[in-house]
């Protein structure tokens, strides 16, 4: 079985919030942004926004053969646009003959991707098709949620989350960048840094899902440990980048 570890970072769509939130109130889309956020902020005690206002700006591929991560990929790294990096992904999907895994992609990642191929027209008939498995929620064969799994779909909460189970299994976890520093690091036009950010949570996705393959008794000790051997080069750079 082949398996395509991805996550996405994204920016707020300033215009959007203003065009949708504040029409005909004369602010300016900077203006919008910060009367929502502090709206947001004062009612639920954070400020992340609706998933509705989120553009995919990096998105990061781990490619998975028999449980090794061969490479971590960003797509769209040529000719790089917002578009095209939506657009690349779909075609990504639509081509994919294995199984998807994220970290909480089926409450963020998919949705905000799924909006944005709604913006962009992008054609994925094997995603949004009638007969297709994706988007069904209990079936892990076209996409295994590693939070879902892990929560049982949500009977309980990870205080702590994806760091808390990194660091549970012996992983870095979060390093310097958060994703609450994303937006500023894309407006200062360092988007390298979010590059490299969304790569490492790749990374520690997959020696997580390998953590989980084994609980779910899809590989022996034995072969767990072959794994990690085979990919230790990657749990060097986790490790380097956290010294």
């Amino acid at each position: 079985m082949r398996h395509a570890i991805f996550d996405i970072e994204t920016r707020i769509d300033k215009r959007l919030v203003n065009e949708n939130q504040f029409r005909g109130r004369g602010l300016s889309d900077e203006a919008a942004f910060e009367e929502l956020r502090s709206e947001i902020l004062e009612r639920r005690g954070t400020d992340f926004f609706p998933l509705s206002f989120h553009v995919p700006i990096s998105i990061a591929v781990g490619s998975v053969e028999d449980h090794v991560l061969h490479t971590v990929e960003m797509l769209a790294a040529e000719d790089y646009s917002e578009e095209r990096l939506v657009r690349v992904f779909w075609d990504r999907v639509e081509r994919f003959k294995g199984c998807l895994v994220s970290f909480n992609g089926r409450q963020f990642d998919l949705p905000v991707l799924e909006l944005q191929a709604l913006r962009y027209g992008c054609a994925a008939p094997s995603y949004f098709g009638e007969d297709s498995s994706y988007r069904r929620r209990y079936q892990l064969g076209k996409h295994l949620d590693l939070y879902e799994f892990i929560t049982n779909f949500g009977a309980y909460r990870v205080r702590g989350g994806f760091d808390l189970l990194l660091r549970t299994i012996g992983l870095p976890g979060k390093g310097k960048v958060d994703g609450s520093q994303v937006q500023e690091l894309w407006e200062a036009g360092r988007l390298a840094e979010v590059h490299e950010y969304c790569r490492r949570d790749v990374i520690q996705t997959y020696f997580l899902f390998l953590r989980v393959e084994q609980v779910r008794g899809r590989m022996t000790a034995e072969r767990y440990q072959q794994a990690l051997d085979a990919t230790a080069s990657f749990r060097t750079l986790l490790d380097d980048a956290s010294g």
